[in-house]
């Protein structure tokens, strides 16, 4: 199947069967809410948030999300410590993928390159992609690496 708009990657996930678990570091906003939120109505993920569960309920209240849905809500207030949390539970194996939050990403970046307890092995690389979809233009545009590895060499990409 050709992928040329994000609403068909969405329904290839849909149809894959296996839900992920995801994690949201300090899921305190109503843009991490409703992606997640959304995510689960689709059959996607389940998840777990990592936030301030006083904040993540009035959120939810506010946008009418079901709080139910979530898996469950790990209570910490603080963002630098709910990034080092949500790395936790993925270590732990309690997730598949870690989300951003609020957390900013100073903080968040702290938590994943953390050398006792962060996500990366010695000698890694870490990258990532961003999929943008232009309605003037004919397919996805797919970015890697911006601002994470600057001129990265042909064996890095």
């Amino acid at each position: 199947m050709k992928i040329t708009k994000l609403e068909q990657m969405l329904e290839r996930l849909q149809g894959e069967g296996k839900k992920k678990r995801l994690v949201a570091a300090y899921a305190n906003d109503s843009h991490t809410l409703g992606a997640v939120s959304d995510a689960i109505d689709r059959g996607i993920i389940e998840a777990i948030l990592v936030g301030d569960e006083v904040t993540i309920q009035k959120v939810c209240k506010e946008e009418g999300i079901d709080v139910k849905k979530f898996s469950r809500i790990v209570q910490e207030a603080d963002e630098q410590k709910a990034a080092s949390k949500a790395v936790e539970l993925i270590n732990a194996g309690e997730g598949d993928i870690l989300m951003k939050g609020l957390v900013s990403t100073d903080k968040y970046m702290r938590a994943i390159l953390n050398k006792e307890k962060g996500l990366m092995p010695p000698k890694a690389i870490l990258s990532h992609v961003a999929v943008m979809e232009v309605s003037t233009y004919h397919k996805l545009i797919i970015a890697s690496d911006m601002a994470i590895i600057r001129n990265p060499t042909c064996r890095k990409k």
